[in-house]
C-alpha cells in the first residue's frame, strides 16, 4: 500500500510540473524616439514589474523607474545612453543608444530548473531501488 502511495505522489508531482505552461520569450527594448523607449516581450506585451535603469557614458545611473501603462519609459535624451530593463523574474535586456538591441535571460532560472529535475529523478531512482530491494527480500 505504501509503495503505491509513493508512486502515486511521484506521478502527481511529475504531472503538475509538466502541466504548468511555460511562456519563455525575450524581452526587448524598442527605441521609440529620443527620450522614450518601450520595453516589451516578443509578443508585444509588457510587464508592470519591469524596472528600467538608465546610465550615462561614464556608467553613472542617471534615472530609473517603472514602465507606464503602455510599457514606455521616459528619460532625458542628453543624459542617458545605456539602458538595462529587468522584470525581476529572469527576463533582462540591455541596450546602448546607437547599437543593436541585446537580449539576455537570467541563467539562474535554468540552474533552478535543472536542480528541481535532478531532485525528482533522485527521488524516482530511490523509490525504484527501494521497491526492487523489498521485492528481492520477499
Amino acid at each position: 500500500m505504501r509503495k503505491h502511495f509513493a508512486q502515486f505522489v511521484m506521478i502527481i508531482l511529475i504531472l503538475i510540473i509538466f502541466a504548468i505552461p511555460v511562456h519563455a520569450h525575450k524581452m526587448l527594448i524598442d527605441p521609440i524616439e529620443e527620450g522614450k523607449i518601450q520595453v516589451v516581450y516578443e509578443d508585444g506585451s509588457h510587464s508592470n514589474r519591469t524596472i528600467v535603469y538608465a546610465y550615462d557614458d561614464e556608467g553613472n545611473e542617471v534615472a530609473n523607474g517603472s514602465l507606464d501603462e503602455n510599457g514606455y519609459f521616459y528619460y532625458e535624451p542628453n543624459e542617458a545612453t545605456f539602458f538595462v530593463a529587468d522584470d525581476g523574474i529572469g527576463h533582462r535586456t540591455e541596450w546602448r543608444v546607437g547599437e543593436e538591441i541585446l537580449v539576455k535571460s537570467d541563467p539562474h532560472r535554468w540552474i533552478t530548473v535543472g536542480i528541481v529535475v535532478a531532485i525528482f529523478i533522485s527521488i524516482a531512482v530511490f523509490f525504484s531501488y527501494r521497491s526492487k530491494r523489498k521485492a528481492a527480500r520477499a
